[in-house]
């Protein structure tokens, strides 16, 4: 029997190891699955650490977090050593992976599924990578060639959300959702420019619900700006009857491309940490979707240019206008398939199985 060790630290990760370790359970019979992550893992193996409960963002946020995460830590690597496992995939996250990494020191073989953004800052990162890892799994293209030209061992099978998200076409109503994030002082952040956003918008779009979209896991306690009725958990069905989405950088931001849903992009966080990520990231959009076709796909309000008045008046020049609208939903329709080769979560599970000689599952 072997077994597998998937480590995910937010969210996103473990969205993408909980269906990894499905498809995987789905191919084959002969392995046996431990997970560090979140729900999604959970449901899909034996999860012995929730690590995305404790998951923040922000430079300040992580520096005041580092005691915790280095009990946790500490605790992981005492699991992967009782466990001896015969692959690890260590999904993003790379402050606590690569560090992980390090401490196996290729004592185990370890795919690194999911890039860290090595191409927006530090991108010495790479050399780690390198060092300690068997294989990379990027999940956009040209990372992939990014890897190549560091003469790296890399495999790409395209963008898991492309599989995980529904392609079946949904109904549209007048609902404006709001997206704050996946982390608690993100979505902190975040809730109270929102909720004024939406007093803005409710008297200039009658007719329009509104809905605050949670990540499943976290308490709706945090959601106290909203009214209960306002807050949903996250479901693709849900965001796919949006009309429009105001959602905080990062993958949610890839989701509604997908659903090819018009949105807009907001990020705030605490000043110092703004002021420092300003002086060391590289890339000139926020927006996955804008980084790849290298142009303003999807409308940006960062920090200072989040505020209520102009999310407010970023929604109005779409609700309000037929053609803008349009349009936006078919710059979507084309711009996600930089996102292809679509199936790359089976494909990849394939590829584990092969690696790891696994019996497949009689039809």
């Amino acid at each position: 029997m072997k077994k597998i060790v998937i480590i995910a630290g937010d969210t996103s990760g473990d969205l993408y190891g909980g269906n990894l370790a499905r498809k995987i359970n789905n191919q084959f019979r002969s392995c046996q699955i431990y997970s560090f992550g979140g729900k999604t893992l959970a449901e899909n193996s034996n999860q012995l650490i929730d690590l995305v409960s404790h998951s923040v963002c922000g430079l300040i946020e992580v520096i005041s977090s580092l005691n915790k995460f280095k009990k946790l830590f500490n605790q992981t690597i005492g699991q992967i050593e009782k466990i001896k496992p015969d692959l690890i995939i260590l999904i993003d996250f790379p402050d606590f992976n690569l560090a992980l990494a390090k401490k196996i020191n290729r004592k185990i073989p370890i795919f690194y599924y999911v890039s860290p953004q090595v191409w927006a800052w530090r991108k010495k990162r790479i050399k780690v990578i390198k060092k300690y890892t068997a294989k990379m799994i990027p999940i956009f293209n040209f990372e992939k060639e990014i890897y190549q030209k560091e003469n790296m061992d890399v495999a790409f099978f395209g963008h898991p959300l492309l599989e995980i998200i529904g392609q079946e076409r949904i109904k549209k109503e007048k609902i404006i959702s709001f997206l704050p994030g996946s982390r608690k002082n993100e979505i902190k952040h975040h809730l109270k420019l929102l909720a004024k956003t939406k007093e803005i918008l409710e008297s200039e779009l009658p007719g329009y619900k509104f809905q605050v979209i949670k990540p499943n896991g976290l308490s709706r306690k945090l959601y106290k700006e909203f009214k209960k009725e306002e807050i949903v958990n996250h479901s693709y069905l849900t965001l796919a009857k949006s009309k429009f989405i105001v959602a905080a950088s990062g993958t949610a931001t890839i989701e509604t491309a997908i659903l090819e849903i018009p949105h807009i992009i907001i990020y705030k966080i605490n000043k110092l940490s703004w002021y420092i990520l300003k002086k060391i990231i590289n890339t000139k959009y926020a927006g996955m979707l804008n980084i790849l076709a290298n142009r303003q796909i999807v409308p940006e309000l960062l920090q200072d240019k989040a505020t209520p008045n102009n999310i407010a008046r970023g929604v109005l020049n779409y609700l309000g206008n037929d053609s803008n609208y349009e349009s936006f939903k078919k710059e979507l329709k084309t711009a996600k398939q930089l996102l292809a080769p679509y199936n790359g979560i089976t494909k990849f599970a394939g590829y584990i199985g092969k690696y790891l000689n696994l019996t497949q599952n009689t039809p």
